[in-house]
């Protein structure tokens, strides 16, 4: 189990009693040598008072301060960010939540790994369940590594209260793999890849999408219906302020094909080409799913570049965002298949098309009806 609160009593911990008492399959421990059924017959014929042990060390628990602001990190090394409790094992510290979003974002090929660390006792706002915003003092980071050679690690932490409060930065693993290097600047094509991690003054193109300024812990990012399940798991550990009806969540419309397509943009374009977006100001554009989007053909996706002209880019003979039926006409398509040049799509941070992804958009394209 994480440890997600350090205190006399986890909020994990007092969790689990709360879902026991609520039919939520969790029971609580009566000790290891105890019958649980005999304890819970005398319970109910007796009549008898609360566990007050646990009732005690409820009351016992004290909820930490709220965190407050504090100065702009001045990193160097991954190793003072606290990811890690064993720097030189490469152990990620026990109270670090690893997550997976659904619909990944294409890395040329790179494995990623995600983990988030929230403040002790505190939740994610998600009173507007299309924008969540995190407290003050969360850390995000994404590992990238290519055949077993780390690469870069990422980080994005919320010092502050403002709009800005935000660092971002990429920290490059040295050749030998014992830390990684706070690169301002980025850097290309690290220890013999194409890998290139990006300047920490680019990060802002893709993470001002959103207010929160994170794009891989959201509802539809949480919302699946196949294993292992994301949402039900945050709701159950308590993460969320305002949880969903569902609790599954808020997955991407449509039949699978469609689902997987529109998710697909929604991860990897949808950053850029929403109402906050960097690329909203030349396009209009709307590659971004929200929670409301629940049939395919009425998502503001799709009435955004279905059949719709495109408005910035110059593609000759192409003049339809997405051409039903013709998946080759199709701007969107054929930008994604563009690498090396001012038609390439996403702009930054690949070198290499993405084939299961270009498949996944040319499956839905060719079954639209004209």
């Amino acid at each position: 189990m994480i440890r997600l609160v350090r205190a006399r009593l986890p909020r994990a911990l007092l969790l689990g009693v709360a879902l026991a008492g609520c039919g939520g399959g969790t029971k609580a421990a009566v000790g290891p040598d105890a019958d649980a059924a005999t304890v819970n017959d005398d319970a109910a014929d007796a009549d008898a008072a609360p566990d007050t042990a646990a009732v005690d060390a409820a009351d016992a628990y004290e909820a930490p301060p709220p965190p407050q602001p504090y100065p702009r990190p001045t990193y160097v090394h991954l190793s003072e960010t606290g990811i890690f409790d064993d720097v030189a094992a490469k152990h990620v510290s026990p109270d670090l939540l690893a997550f997976e979003p659904t619909h990944k974002l294409w890395s040329d090929a790179a494995t990623k790994r995600r983990w988030v660390r929230l403040p002790p006792g505190t939740q994610i706002d998600t009173s507007d369940m299309d924008h969540w915003v995190f407290p003050v003092g969360t850390k995000f980071f994404k590992e990238f590594s290519l055949g077993g050679v780390l690469l870069e690690t990422r980080l994005i932490e919320r010092y502050g209260t403002g709009p800005e409060d935000y660092w971002f930065g990429a920290f490059v693993w040295n050749a030998d793999g014992t830390d990684a290097v706070f690169a301002a600047d980025g850097q290309n094509d690290i220890n013999g890849t194409m890998h290139d991690a990006p300047k920490q003054k680019d990060c802002g193109l893709c993470h001002r999408g959103d207010v929160g300024r994170v794009l891989g812990l959201s509802a539809i990012q949480m919302s699946r219906t196949t294993t292992p399940p994301a949402m039900p798991e945050l709701v159950a550990m308590g993460l969320l302020s305002h949880p969903p009806d569902d609790p599954h969540g808020y997955p991407a419309p449509g039949d699978a094909a469609t689902s997987a397509a529109l998710g697909y943009l929604h991860a990897n374009c949808g950053h850029c080409h929403n109402e906050n977006g960097a690329a909203w100001p030349d396009t209009q554009m709307v590659l971004r799913l929200v929670v409301a989007d629940r049939d395919a053909a009425t998502s503001g996706v799709e009435q955004s570049i279905v059949g719709k002209n495109i408005t910035y880019w110059r593609g000759g003979a192409i003049t339809l965002r997405v051409d039903p039926g013709a998946p080759e006409m199709s701007g969107v398509f054929v930008r994604m298949s563009a690498r090396g040049n001012m038609d390439q799509m996403p702009p930054l941070a690949t070198e290499i098309v993405d084939p299961t992804g270009l498949d996944l958009v040319h499956q839905w394209i060719a079954g639209l009806t004209p």
